[in-house]
């Protein structure tokens, strides 16, 4: 996997070079280039409106991209990229900044699918989805090593699952619980094979007894009650 992430990191250091030999002339042609990646017209055509608000020339625009071009030529998700550019130019923040912190969200990218590639032997349908939220999930403070060790437990990979319960993982990490007390979560959903609906009530159940001041161990002991259980003991 280091291996992999090294060879990556060169490429991404080749893109610029590459980016200047084919260059884009104007905006229409920058518009195309990014289409020609599969990217939707309406995403296009925000970011480039962001670009142009902010002053930023062809050229320089065409730098802010190269993340996204690496990106795709790596078989990554995309999408998130240009929300990080989009969001970064609407705050009004120095393009070059927007341009490191989307640097980092590549790096972040790269070892997120790392990960998932470590356990798997190819991209299936659903591989960048998965990969974009675990993306986000470390960047809001989760931990690799969480995510190694739910990918690598027993019983198959299921990618819809999995999406569900990491959007549930990185919910909890912003609630305030520690990496571990989300993994132990994260595995009672997928031993118990939750819906994406299921998972989400389990977060709500979490939200609503820390507003009431419940602590972890309290809100835990109740989420696997069921009500038939709950009243047969009164």
């Amino acid at each position: 996997m280091h291996r992999a992430i090294a060879l990556a990191l060169l490429f991404c250091g080749a893109v610029p070079a590459d980016q200047v030999e084919h260059s884009s002339q104007n905006w229409k042609q920058l518009r195309g280039k990014n289409l020609e990646m599969g990217i939707s017209g309406e995403r296009v055509d925000r970011v480039v409106a962001e670009c142009r608000k902010a002053g930023l020339t062809v050229a320089e625009a065409e730098e802010l991209f190269c993340p996204v071009y690496a990106a795709h030529d790596e078989q990554l998700p995309t999408e998130c990229l240009f929300l990080k550019i989009e969001e970064g130019l609407a705050k009004g923040v120095d393009w070059k900044d927007v341009h490191k912190a989307t640097d980092r969200r590549l790096e972040c990218l790269r070892q997120a699918d790392g990960l998932v590639m470590a356990v798997r032997s190819g991209r299936g349908g659903q591989h960048q989805h998965l990969v974009m939220h675990v993306c986000m999930a470390m960047e809001s403070g989760l931990s690799a090593d969480v995510f190694a060790k739910l990918f690598s437990r027993p019983g198959g990979f299921r990618y819809g699952r999995l999406i569900h319960v990491v959007e549930a993982g990185e919910s909890l990490k912003l609630e305030g619980l520690t990496d571990s007390q989300v993994l132990h979560v994260m595995n009672d959903c997928l031993d118990r094979n939750l819906t994406g609906a299921e998972v989400f009530r389990m977060v709500d159940v979490f939200q609503e007894g820390f507003k009431q001041g419940k602590d972890y161990d309290t809100i835990h002991a109740t989420l696997w009650v069921s009500p038939s259980s709950t009243s047969s003991d009164r």
